[in-house]
């Protein structure tokens, strides 16, 4: 932990976007520790307190995911018409209000009703906050801040999870609903320093009178971003297929999986900023998600290769599987922010953004079922996926190229538009 302290404090130093950059940095961590304090209580508040089943808790959180996926492109359609800025400070009340109410829920159509109401906003944070980055800071300081505050959330991610250890620990209502309400605290102080942040850029006037949807047309856009969605799936593996994988198919103790999850958030942290470098153009972002796609096709085959061998072997290839994934996760992460802000049309970015995180939400739906695939399909459904993360990251030079030609030929409409990309 004192590393990742040094680290923070090394990036308090050098923060791009000067006190920007910092108040950025703080709206990530204050954010960040809410959400990871909830999500370690969330399910046994539901399940203890609510006393609702597994099966009730599934069909709230997919209800909520189904409503979430319809909202984010008008969200991200309304943000070109007033500003990211305005559109975060209401999600983060809306949130704020949804989780004030959450801990006096009592019944199934109560948590029905919270959760779908917290769907409405889930998908459109994400974007927000990152069209907000665009416009509050330089575009040369743009990824890498939008980098060191990705690695401060997952430094606030820990922090939270243990702070919602001690709900964990009081094991009572009243102990889950004390998380709860620092997590609606978070949103509200969330919601008062967006109001505070200075932007660079605000929309165009023209743009408040007319609605676009241009980019579901946008094939170049369309493409990278599904690629990306498929890159994205280092979570699931993360999360689901290197777990179920050791447990299943190795002969390692399941006791490996805490600590190889260490691994991934320490190099994440540590490494995050420094994979940024040199993505802040089309080319450079397309680099990315190649070195992406390779290393998690590398982990792949890691993997496939740990149930043949003997346990102190299968150790260390399963922690150079780990290391590979970071370096696919890491990659992802910077490629894709670079090319998401490098590829959407001026005066549109909130769209863009929000279809750009909507493919990761839908791969988040879908991957979960394709890795419990995989595992079960065994060496053959590793070396397919391996396949299709190769695939994907080669052909990010391809799309970044196409999506380069339509931007040079493109006309903006408004001369305020005709900044290049």
């Amino acid at each position: 932990m004192s590393v990742l302290w040094q680290r923070v404090r090394g990036w308090r130093g050098s923060m791009p976007g000067g006190s920007v950059g910092i108040r950025l940095a703080v709206m990530a961590m204050i954010d960040a520790v809410g959400t990871g304090a909830f999500l370690a209580v969330s399910v046994p508040f539901i399940t203890r307190s609510v006393r609702l089943s597994e099966g009730s808790l599934g069909l709230g959180l997919t209800l909520s995911a189904a409503i979430a996926l319809g909202t984010a492109i008008p969200i991200g359609i309304l943000a070109d018409r007033i500003g990211p800025k305005k559109v975060l400070v209401g999600v983060s009340l809306w949130r704020c209000a949804c989780f004030v109410v959450y801990p006096f829920v009592q019944n199934l159509w109560q948590f029905l009703t919270v959760v779908c109401l917290l769907g409405l906003v889930d998908k459109a944070a994400a974007p927000m906050e990152q069209a907000l980055v665009g416009q509050a800071t330089a575009t040369d300081d743009r990824v890498r801040v939008v980098a060191i505050l990705r690695s401060l959330r997952n430094v606030g991610f820990t922090v939270g999870a243990l702070l919602g250890g001690i709900g964990l620990l009081i094991d009572s209502r009243a102990g889950y609903s004390a998380i709860l309400l620092v997590n609606a605290a978070s949103f509200a102080v969330l919601a008062t320093l967006a109001s505070r942040l200075p932007v660079l850029s605000a929309p165009a006037k023209s743009l408040r009178r007319r609605f676009s949807v241009s980019v579901l047309r946008d094939g170049s856009f369309l493409s990278f971003t599904g690629i990306n969605a498929v890159l994205t799936m280092h979570m699931t593996l993360l999360s689901i297929g290197i777990p179920l994988w050791i447990v299943g198919h190795t002969a390692v103790s399941s006791a490996l999986i805490s600590p190889l999850v260490a691994v991934n958030t320490v190099l994440a942290v540590a490494l995050q900023v420094r994979a940024s470098r040199d993505t802040d153009t089309i080319a450079g972002a397309a680099r990315a998600l190649v070195r992406a796609g390779i290393c998690l096709a590398v982990c792949c085959l890691l993997l496939v290769a740990a149930p043949k061998l003997p346990v102190v072997l299968a150790v260390g290839v399963l922690l150079l599987a780990m290391v590979a994934l970071t370096g696919g996760e890491l990659f992802q992460s910077a490629g894709g922010w670079g090319g998401s802000y490098l590829l959407a049309v001026p005066g549109e970015e909130g769209v863009y953004l929000s279809v750009f995180w909507l493919g990761v939400a839908v791969q988040q739906i879908a991957a979960p079922v394709l890795v419990s695939v995989v595992v079960t399909s065994g060496t053959t459904g590793w070396a397919v996926l391996a396949a299709l993360f190769a695939v994907c990251g080669l052909a990010a030079p391809l799309i970044g190229r196409w999506a380069q030609a339509q931007a040079d030929n493109r006309t903006p409409a408004d001369p305020s538009l005709a900044e290049a990309t």
